[in-house]
C-alpha cells in the first residue's frame, strides 16, 4: 500500500513560437477512476510558461475536515492510500480550457509517499519515512481545445 503525500510534475515546453501555455490547463488527479482532486495548472497569479521553458508544478493532498491524528507528538502528513500502489492506479489528466496551443515536450513526475516506522530503542516515538517514485512522459503533445491544433486532454498513466 503507497500513502501518497504529493505530486510534482516538471513541465518543458516546445521551442516552437506558439508553444508556450497561454491557455489555461486544469487537471484531474484520479485513483482507480475515482477523482480524487480537481486543480489548475498555473493557479492564481503564476506566471505562464513561455516556449522552450520548464518549470515544476505540485499538488500536496490536502485534509479537507481539517481533523488531523497525532502519535506521541508527532503528527504524520495527510495522505491518499493506494492500496494496490501506484502503478496501473493513478492517473492525471491535462485538460485544455482554450485554443491557444499548448506544446509538451516532456513531463517528468514525482510522487511521494511514506509511511510511519518506530524509532527503535524507543517505546512510542514514530517518525514518517519518505519515498520517491519517479516517472517520465515523454510524448510530444499539442493541447487545445481546437483540434485541429492537437488535443484536448492528455492523460499521464502512471
Amino acid at each position: 500500500m503507497k500513502k501518497v503525500t504529493k505530486i510534482s510534475w516538471r513541465i518543458q515546453t516546445g521551442n516552437q513560437w506558439w508553444s508556450g501555455t497561454d491557455t489555461e490547463i486544469k487537471m484531474e488527479i484520479y485513483r482507480d477512476g475515482t477523482l480524487l482532486q480537481r486543480l489548475r495548472l498555473e493557479p492564481g497569479r503564476t506566471s505562464r510558461l513561455n516556449r522552450n521553458e520548464n518549470a515544476t508544478y505540485f499538488w500536496v493532498f490536502q485534509n479537507n475536515s481539517n481533523i488531523g491524528v497525532s502519535y506521541s507528538g508527532f503528527t504524520p502528513p495527510y495522505y491518499e492510500e493506494f492500496p494496490n500502489g501506484i502503478s496501473g492506479h493513478l492517473k492525471v489528466k491535462f485538460i485544455a480550457v482554450g485554443d491557444d496551443a499548448w506544446e509538451k515536450v516532456w513531463i517528468f513526475s514525482a510522487v511521494l509517499s511514506g509511511e510511519m516506522r518506530h524509532v527503535p530503542g524507543t517505546i512510542d516515538s514514530l517518525y514518517w519515512e519518505e519515498y520517491r517514485d519517479e516517472f517520465d512522459f515523454t510524448r510530444d503533445i499539442v493541447l487545445s481545445t481546437d483540434r485541429s491544433e492537437g488535443f484536448t486532454s492528455l492523460t499521464l498513466n502512471y
